[in-house]
């Protein structure tokens, strides 16, 4: 175990063998924001609400930022009304919540690290979507893998998935074009940072 993460070799010794990172414990101890359901959307949380929000998404993003990687864009989402969430914001989040626990007590969301062979390369893949969010803001992703060397006739070589994020883009973006290439930037200067 490492600051909440359950790290293990898995079929050491063999051709299959690769490391595994699990967040189980963590995910156990996530719980949901309390309040009146009944209540409308728009209503402003009282200050216990907005102190369970913001302790619960904190929760949440480290478990976003490590293995939940399918939680990224909604935390993102989640986390731009940080500062002045609303009921519905609170629903929002625990969606969330249910989402990832469901995740954890289901298929069991984590990583695998492979062995990769040769001179390793790094991997990027950015995308966009151009006014997407309620906001309409624009959200940028990448993700990075770290992967084997290229070799003739290896359509699929052996990776690990190394970096992902999905954060809102911030800079004016006129189109699609432009929220790509936003995307693109940031995932050319992450990559160049890993290698």
């Amino acid at each position: 175990m490492f600051v909440g993460q359950h790290i293990q070799w898995k079929d050491k010794g063999k051709p299959s063998a690769h490391i595994e990172v699990d967040q189980n414990v963590k995910i156990e101890e996530l719980h949901e924001v309390n309040f009146d359901h009944s209540k409308a959307d728009n209503i402003s949380c009282t200050p216990d609400q907005h102190h369970q929000y913001r302790s619960v998404l904190s929760m949440v993003d480290w478990l976003q930022s490590r293995t939940q990687f399918q939680a990224c864009y909604q935390f993102s989402r989640n986390a731009s009304a940080a500062t002045a969430p609303t009921l519905g914001d609170c629903r929002s989040l625990n969606k969330l919540v249910r989402k990832i626990r469901a995740g954890h007590e289901g298929e069991n969301v984590k990583l695998c690290f492979w062995p990769v062979t040769g001179k390793p390369r790094l991997v990027g893949y950015p995308d966009a979507a151009y006014q997407n969010n309620s906001d309409k803001s624009s959200q940028g992703a990448q993700v990075k893998f770290i992967v084997s060397e290229r070799k003739k006739d290896v359509r699929s070589p052996v990776g690990s998935l190394v970096d992902y994020g999905s954060k809102k883009i911030k800079k004016a973006c006129p189109s699609t074009t432009v929220a790509e290439l936003h995307a693109f930037h940031t995932c050319l200067r992450t990559c160049m940072m890993l290698r």
